[in-house]
């Protein structure tokens, strides 16, 4: 008698949520540095679904910015540091390297110390906060990233699946990716929301906005490029964020730690699907 071989059967992999509901919404801190936009668009779905999500708090890197004054309409606990005071400028110091070197620790001290401002509320209130959106111009580092590790998006104005020619490596990352993008002779661009890790730009996409389509004059210019991700916060930005906060909230969002892609992104998945490099693809 012939014995068979017994059939490999692979194991499914199941994901870990990005967040668990609990009774109550999940909370959340802003980031932010300017005009509020995406602030807005979060506190707009907490109106809409106040059981889902809160925006408990606001951090900010400026003084006298409107997200400030979008907080106090909203009776929303502020934050607000002046980061370029204490740390200075990054053009300023990013061609000399003692310089630079000097730039990174303060800001990881300045980052540290609103951390400790975060946790001391915290304790106070007897309530962590749960998920931390960055509409902001400035890296996270150290204690701050350690903290809420896995607990914190980012908006970005680029595709983030855009890759260099002969690398695995994101392309449209850092400052300014709409006018990269339009430069390159792209004719549209599109908002990504990931997940923040200690790379610059490269942690797991969790969506990516509409297509925003450049009707603007040729040349590309830094004013005609600064005019489109104007439009492109109202048309990919703000479904973006909108999107990815109320999926995290409801628990559909998880992670594969064992399953990466070959950037060494996780998989990320939603209501237990596995999905691509660029997470939900959203077309409204």
């Amino acid at each position: 008698m012939i014995a068979q071989k017994k059939k490999k059967i692979k194991k499914k992999l199941a994901p870990s949520p990005l967040y668990v509901p609990k009774n109550g919404p999940m909370e959340i801190i802003v980031f932010a540095s300017g005009g509020g936009g995406n602030l807005k668009a979060a506190i707009d779905l907490s109106l809409k679904k106040p059981n889902l999500i809160k925006v408990g708090l606001i951090v900010t890197d400026r003084l006298k910015i409107q997200a400030i004054d979008i907080a106090k309409q909203y009776n929303i606990r502020v934050i607000a540091e002046d980061f370029e005071k204490k740390c200075g400028k990054w053009i300023e110091s990013k061609n000399d390297s003692i310089k630079a070197e000097l730039y990174r620790k303060r800001s990881l001290d300045w980052h540290n110390n609103i951390l400790k401002q975060i946790i001391k509320l915290e304790r106070q209130r007897k309530s962590p906060f749960d998920f931390v959106v960055l509409s902001y111009h400035r890296w996270i580092h150290g204690d701050m990233l350690t903290y809420f590790s896995e607990r914190m998006i980012n908006q970005h104005a680029g595709d983030l699946t855009e890759m260099s020619r002969n690398s695995f490596e994101r392309k449209y990352r850092g400052i300014n990716p709409v006018l990269m993008a339009l430069g390159d002779g792209k004719n549209r661009t599109r908002t990504s929301t990931f997940l923040v890790r200690e790379n610059h730009d490269g942690g797991e996409i969790l969506c990516q906005g509409p297509w925003t389509v450049y009707y603007g004059t040729l040349p590309i210019t830094k004013d005609s490029a600064l005019r489109h991700a104007l439009t492109q916060k109202k048309q990919s930005d703000w479904p973006s964020l909108t999107f990815a906060l109320e999926n995290i909230a409801s628990g559909n969002y998880g992670i594969i730690k064992e399953k990466v892609h070959p950037d060494g992104c996780n998989i990320i998945t939603l209501n237990g699907r596995e999905l691509g490099y660029g997470g939900v693809d959203i077309q409204s």
